[in-house]
């Protein structure tokens, strides 16, 4: 399994220098990235520009600066399913060599109606993307281990979602917070699984891991506020600083056949491209990783 980074991990330094941020990746030795969404504040760029589809550059830009530097696209995050731009990424990604793009999650505080309609629309952008030769995948949080009717909101997708058409990618850290296991949850996906989140969770965080334990009841309607709520610098920490089983995912996650397994490095005390050299150098202390 190839160790990557998403992109998010150094958002603060993309937002300020895309360019400049991204050949500091490339030097520290990440070969595979996955990128996400956003626009620059301070431009006059809309949704529908190159430049904020998650490299900071237009095709011409980022294609020369992929040769140049040897990084591959594994993946690629946008928001939300059914965004009227999304044809237009699958283009940008697919003349980059991207071979996979999907959501990097939805919220369904409505319920199990409102899930139906949101998988209605990753079927629809999938169907976009495979036009372009792009696996399209869905990216968790914790909500999709809350339970519609007894069963977890992420089994329902995997069930009901196309097999030929719609993959998932697992976020460990959030699966956790989710009360759940990530080793089993990777083990019932099994090969619709196709890339791995990891950060960890720190040893002095002050709350349980599992969010559904105190701060959150499992049964209300579940979306962004309580996120943002329940989402504090103090609860993450670099890969092999906390608390979180790593080997076992990546263990579980080389079985299963996944291909990569992403840095995401959602927030951080320290600067950010520190925060990415210490979660490598941990990275290469594990078995079953590779980054050639």
């Amino acid at each position: 399994m190839k160790v990557g980074l998403q992109l998010y991990s150094v958002k603060e330094n993309m937002q300020r220098d895309a360019k400049k941020t991204m050949k500091t990746v490339a030097d520290l030795g990440y070969k595979y990235i996955e990128t996400y969404c956003y626009k620059r504040p301070g431009t006059d760029t809309d949704e529908s520009d190159e430049i904020n589809f998650g490299l900071g550059m237009n095709r011409r830009e980022a294609k020369a600066f992929l040769d140049d530097s040897g990084i591959k696209i594994v993946g690629g995050h946008y928001y939300y399913p059914g965004n009227p731009v999304f044809e237009k990424m699958c283009d940008y990604y697919a003349s980059l060599g991207g071979i996979q793009f999907g959501s990097g999650g939805d919220f369904f505080a409505g319920g199990m109606d409102e899930l139906k309609r949101k998988m209605e629309l990753m079927v629809k952008d999938a169907e976009i993307a495979k036009k372009y030769g792009l696996r399209y995948y869905y990216h968790n949080h914790f909500w999709e281990f809350q339970k519609f009717g007894g069963e977890y909101v992420w089994d329902i997708m995997v069930k009901e979602l196309p097999k030929d058409l719609v993959w998932f990618e697992l976020d460990n850290y959030w699966a956790a917070r989710g009360g759940v296991n990530p080793v089993d949850v990777i083990d019932r996906t099994g090969s619709r699984l196709i890339l791995l989140h990891q950060k960890d969770f720190s040893k002095t965080a002050g709350v349980p891991l599992n969010l559904f334990e105190s701060a959150i009841d499992p049964n209300g309607p579940l979306n962004q506020k309580m996120h943002g709520d329940n989402r504090h610098v103090t609860d993450f920490a670099e890969v092999g600083n906390g608390v979180l089983p790593i080997q076992d995912y990546i263990t579980a996650g080389k079985k299963a056949g996944v291909g990569y397994i992403l840095l995401e490095q959602d927030l951080t005390a320290i600067d950010e491209l520190d925060s990415i050299r210490i979660s490598m150098n941990a990275f290469k202390k594990f078995s079953g990783v590779e980054w050639d």
